[in-house]
C-alpha cells in the first residue's frame, strides 16, 4: 500500500451491512496493494450491533485478509494501537451523532488523524461516509435532518443517501442558506474515493446512480466535476 496516498472512502448506501452490492465491498478492498490486508470494522454508530460485525465477517472471510473488530461500546483500552496497526479501518452505519460523541469523549479523534496521515485507509457507509468531513447533514441529533460537525479530514460537506429526494433536497436547501458549506452528496450504492482530501474517483454499483457536487444554484455529477 501506498503509505503516502491519503485515502477516504465514502459509501453513501449499500455494502455488506445492507447485505447488498458487494462490488461496492471489493472496490474498498482494491483501494490496497497488499496481498494479505488488515480490515478493523468498527460498529459504534450502531451501538455495536453484533448482527452488522456477523455480517463484516461472513463477507470478508474468503478474502485472503486479517479480519477484527473493535467494540468501542464497551471499552477504547488498546483502541489506538488497534487503529494503527489496520491497513483498512471500515466504519459502518447508524447515529453518526452517537458515534461521533463516544469518540470525542474518550479523546479518539487525534488517532484517527494519525492513522490517516500514516496513510491507513479510512472508510465507511452512511455514518461512516459522512464523519470524515468537516460537515454532514444528519438526522442523527434530535429530529429531521441538520447540519452536524464532523472530523475535518475532508473540507465541506456531505450527505449520503442522496438518491432520497427528501434528503438531496433538504442538502441543497441548507447550503443555498448558508448552514453548510458547499460539498458532495452520495447515492446509494455509490462510493466515492477521496485521495489527499480531494475527491479523485467515483463507483456505482447500481445503474443511475451517482454522487453529486452541490454549491449554491449549482448541482453536477461529481464524475463532471473530477474532471
Amino acid at each position: 500500500m501506498d503509505r503516502n496516498k491519503k485515502k477516504i472512502i465514502s459509501i453513501g448506501g449499500g455494502g455488506f451491512t445492507h447485505e447488498t452490492d458487494e462490488s461496492l465491498d471489493e472496490y474498498v478492498l482494491k483501494q490496497s496493494n497488499l496481498k494479505n490486508i488488515k480490515i478493523g470494522f468498527l460498529p459504534t454508530a450502531s451501538k455495536d450491533d453484533q448482527r452488522k460485525t456477523d455480517l463484516f465477517y461472513k463477507r470478508f472471510r474468503d478474502s485472503c485478509s486479517e479480519l477484527s473488530h473493535f467494540n468501542l461500546c464497551s471499552k477504547v483500552d488498546g483502541f489506538r494501537d488497534w487503529l494503527l496497526g489496520n491497513d483498512i479501518i471500515y466504519v459502518g452505519g447508524g447515529n453518526t451523532f452517537f458515534m461521533l460523541d463516544i469518540w470525542k469523549k474518550n479523546n479518539l479523534t487525534q488517532a484517527f488523524h494519525d492513522a490517516y496521515n500514516k496513510g491507513i485507509i479510512l472508510c465507511g457507509v452512511s455514518a461512516g461516509a459522512i464523519c470524515w468531513f468537516d460537515w454532514m447533514l444528519s438526522d442523527s441529533h434530535g429530529a429531521g435532518l441538520k447540519p452536524l460537525k464532523g472530523m475535518n479530514l475532508i473540507s465541506g460537506s456531505c450527505t449520503p443517501h442522496s438518491s432520497q429526494d427528501n434528503r438531496i433536497y433538504q442538502f441543497q436547501k441548507n447550503i443555498e442558506n448558508g448552514k453548510l458549506p458547499k460539498g458532495i452528496a452520495i447515492d446509494d450504492g455509490v462510493a466515492v474515493l477521496f485521495v489527499d482530501g480531494k475527491p479523485s474517483e467515483v463507483y456505482s454499483s447500481r445503474q443511475d446512480r451517482d454522487a453529486y457536487f452541490i454549491d449554491k444554484n449549482i448541482k453536477i455529477s461529481l464524475k463532471d466535476h473530477i474532471k
